[in-house]
């Protein structure tokens, strides 16, 4: 289990959460990401997603994901059989073209997509990854060594992952150009 707090600034806003199911095949990987922001207890910002991907052989074949991002709500769906892929967001479907994994970053192999799902709302966005140099970061209060990777394009983000190609810390700028930084507890 990857356990990340949500910090905004700094300040703990919210967790995010991935679990890891093995059992042989497939893999069932379910997310949940809770943020609460306010400001004098005045809500500014409720995220709320919950998702559940099935993996067989390191392929994606199976997403669905709810999400309430301040008041939108979102339901998505993902079915990918072979080269076909079917998406699905709030009931209305479409083709996709396949490989496709979502923007879930706790997977790798998605550094070397030029195209990602947001399982959030079901944007399809384009991205390119730079991968940096090896950084000593702090993680669960002690320091290690980890790859940064930039990702750019539709969805920014610099990723780092440990030695052993787990994810360890994610940050991006807000909307409001804080800084927002998941941080493995």
């Amino acid at each position: 289990m990857l356990d990340f707090a949500i910090l905004r600034n700094g300040e703990q806003i919210g967790r995010h959460l991935i679990r890891f199911e093995r059992r042989g095949e497939p893999t069932i990987v379910q997310i949940t990401a809770d943020v609460d922001y306010r400001v004098a207890f005045i809500p500014l910002y409720i995220f709320r997603h919950t998702a559940r991907e099935t993996w067989r052989a390191g392929d994606l074949i199976d997403m669905k994901a709810e999400t309430n991002d301040n008041g939108d709500d979102y339901d998505i769906a993902l079915t990918i059989d072979g080269a076909l892929g079917a998406l699905s967001i709030n009931d209305e479907s479409t083709s996709v073209d396949t490989p496709l994994r979502p923007a879930s970053l706790w997977n790798k192999a998605a550094l070397g997509d030029q195209v990602i799902l947001d399982p959030a709302d079901g944007d399809l966005m384009k991205v390119s990854v730079a991968e940096a140099d090896e950084e000593t970061i702090t993680v669960r209060g002690r320091e290690i060594r980890a790859r940064r990777y930039d990702m750019t394009g539709d969805f920014q983000r610099m990723l780092w992952f440990d030695q052993h190609n787990v994810l360890v810390q994610v940050v991006f700028d807000g909307e409001d150009g804080s800084e927002i930084r998941y941080q493995l507890r």
